[in-house]
């Protein structure tokens, strides 16, 4: 990776540290002062939402971004383009926002005042233009932005959400913070694009064709990451979509650190591809090396969760357990495919236009996802949804690899994916043992953290594992040089 993706990575990484730690903070709070049954009222309503969302944003997310990438050398393109794309954004918001509320109108019966609070941010969505920021590879604007979002609305939580009476009020400070962050998002804008006068048809024309391309297996994916929540409210408790939610956000929430590199190299892989020679070549190394990142990030990510999981949820969720730490345990491999398809998926597919093929693999996934959860949320709740989201996601991703095979060779047989493996299987039983004897507390827990981080560090040093010691070379080279 060069600088520029590095210091990318890291203002991303920077964000992504954040959004865990505010919400390691809040949650305990809101589980106390709000309470699950509350709570639960929101992310139902926020998971119906979200549906009307994802149909008015299309593919925009993902296709604005790649689009960016292709234009942004070329100043005149880069604001049509923008202008366009957004245009066609705001037209579907407004559709899907007026589908939304009619929708609860009709068939919501309790609790219809904080279901309609709950859509005000469809605002902040039809407004959302981080994908613009994204495509020119600014990452240090839109991670400060969603910082500043972040704190802000943590902080207003804690000082004006005391009961379950104030739901109303946890609400509109989630949706103030997301319309103050897309105010200063377009505060920003103006350093990179001139307004111009674009027309509506033009926008359709030129750009929803290929949005919609993106937006089916957009709607695939969100089958196994929203339609479960959904069910699991509609076909067993509103309870257990918050137990559901609050365990998948823990185990996904360390996920971000190599879901971030998606987001990074999606634009440089696009750009590449398209204005450099052999751009092919180059896009498959870029991939190969990603997937040996994520695969060294993810496997002790995914036994370390498992294995301080106990301890960790008895001090931190104490009326939640154990419930928590057993939905936490059963969904950690589910970091191991995430960080697998997003390289695969979201990181060559979608730059490199194979959307028929990554559209098979996504729609097998969700109809899978689907049976799963038809069979097994009525009569196990939040255990079943999280067993259906594991199936789907190792489908998806062993297609995308199969998908791919002929394309990219991305040397699993490479000593290095055994020692990532290994070693977080060793860290895992070291962990786990220590785990027996030590106190169930915040200092008890980082213990854990502390012997995992060495046991599986010192695996990879001991073993002189390819990609590490390239990068210690180079800190060292680099390190010699300014000295």
């Amino acid at each position: 990776m060069d600088r520029k993706l590095i210091r990318n990575y890291l203002y991303n990484i920077l964000y992504q540290v954040v959004k865990i730690i505010l919400p390691l903070l809040l949650v305990p709070y809101t589980s106390v002062h709000v309470g699950a049954e509350t709570l639960g009222i929101y992310n139902f309503a926020g998971a119906i939402m979200n549906w009307f969302i994802l149909f008015g944003i299309l593919g925009v997310n993902t296709y604005g971004n790649r689009q960016i990438a292709k234009v942004r050398d070329n100043k005149e393109e880069l604001n049509r383009t923008f202008f366009e794309v957004f245009l066609m954004q705001v037209c579907n918001m407004i559709l899907a926002a007026a589908a939304y509320f009619i929708y609860i109108q009709l068939t919501v019966k309790e609790n219809l005042f904080f279901y309609r609070l709950t859509g005000l941010t469809m605002l902040a969505s039809m407004l959302d233009i981080t994908w613009f920021f994204y495509g020119i590879e600014d990452f240090k604007k839109a991670s400060i932005r969603n910082i500043i979002v972040k704190c802000v609305g943590v902080g207003l939580i804690f000082m004006l959400v005391k009961t379950p009476a104030d739901l109303w009020k946890y609400i509109l400070i989630n949706v103030g913070a997301e319309l103050l962050g897309q105010a200063i998002m377009f505060v920003q804008l103006r350093q990179y694009i001139s307004f111009e006068r674009v027309s509506l048809k033009d926008a359709y024309k030129h750009h929803f064709k290929s949005t919609f391309q993106l937006f089916v297996p957009t709607i695939a994916i969100s089958v196994y990451t929203m339609l479960d929540k959904t069910m699991v409210g509609y076909l067993y408790s509103e309870e257990h979509v918050t137990y559901y939610l609050t365990s998948m956000n823990i185990v996904q929430m360390f996920l971000y650190f190599i879901t971030s590199i998606g987001a990074v190299m999606l634009p440089r892989v696009t750009n590449v591809f398209y204005t450099s020679e052999d751009g092919d070549k180059k896009a498959q190394a870029l991939i190969a090396t990603t997937m040996k990142i994520a695969c060294m990030l993810a496997f002790p990510m995914c036994f370390g969760m498992m294995a301080i999981a106990p301890n960790f949820i008895s001090w931190y969720l104490p009326a939640w357990y154990p419930i928590i730490a057993n939905l936490i345990m059963m969904g950690c491999p589910i970091i191991i495919f995430i960080s697998m398809s997003n390289v695969t998926g979201i990181q060559y597919m979608v730059p490199t236009g194979m959307y028929q093929q990554y559209s098979t693999s996504v729609i097998a996934g969700s109809l899978i996802n689907f049976a799963v959860n038809i069979m097994l949320i009525p009569r196990y709740g939040a255990y079943g949804a999280v067993v259906g989201s594991l199936i789907a996601e190792c489908s998806v991703t062993s297609i995308q690899l199969y998908l791919i095979r002929r394309k990219v060779h991305l040397g699993f047989r490479n000593r290095s994916y055994l020692i990532y493996a290994g070693g977080a299987l060793i860290m895992f039983a070291c962990v786990m043992g220590a785990g027996l004897y030590l106190p169930k507390n915040i200092p008890g827990t980082l213990v854990q953290v502390m012997i995992g981080v060495i046991v599986y560090a010192g695996i990879i040093l001991i073993t002189r594992e390819e990609l590490a010691m390239k990068v210690i070379s180079k800190v060292l080279k680099r390190g010699n040089a300014n000295a």
